[in-house]
């Protein structure tokens, strides 16, 4: 049986990255939906099922990372989504907002750091990206084809060596 890493790595061969697919196959229940200002995405375990709810009113690209994000909590931090022993009911992310009205809890802002990393790595896979850039060094399209932000995009090309 494969595991989650696995499962996802089947899916990072063509852009841009189709997380549906991703959380279907992991059977994580997936929903947009209009969410408080500011609020971008969460994750939620309900006893041992997970869903991950994003924001639909955010624009196309924040809500494929937002998505993305949330997917590398479950993949990387699942296991602290509990508090005294009981199952945590949701964690939520916020785009904005100072980082003490922002609170990673249970996460530290370093897990914060890892699932963005993760996210980047999972919607921008290194090989594909590479692959396009040759085709293609446009910032602009390789965002629009991955369905990034032109600022992730620039952050991965100099994460990959690609950029300065």
């Amino acid at each position: 049986m494969e595991n989650e890493m696995q499962t996802v790595a089947r899916h990072l061969g063509t852009a841009p990255v189709n997380l549906k697919a991703i959380f279907a196959d992991l059977g994580i229940d997936y929903y947009e939906r209009p969410l408080s200002s500011g609020e971008s995405a969460w994750i939620e375990r309900v006893g041992d099922r997970f869903s991950v709810v994003v924001n639909s009113t955010e624009g196309a690209a924040r809500r494929h990372f937002s998505a993305a994000h949330e997917l590398a909590h479950y993949l990387l931090h699942r296991d602290l989504m509990q508090i005294d022993g009981a199952r945590m009911n949701r964690h939520k992310d916020w785009l904005y907002g100072a980082p003490e009205e922002n609170p990673a809890s249970p996460f530290t802002r370093e897990h914060e750091v890892q699932a963005n990393r993760l996210a980047a790595q999972i919607v921008m896979p290194g090989k594909l990206v590479r692959e396009k850039f040759i085709e293609k060094p446009s910032v602009a399209e390789l965002a629009t084809g991955f369905g990034v932000s032109k600022a992730a995009m620039e952050i991965r090309l100099k994460t990959l060596g690609l950029a300065s």
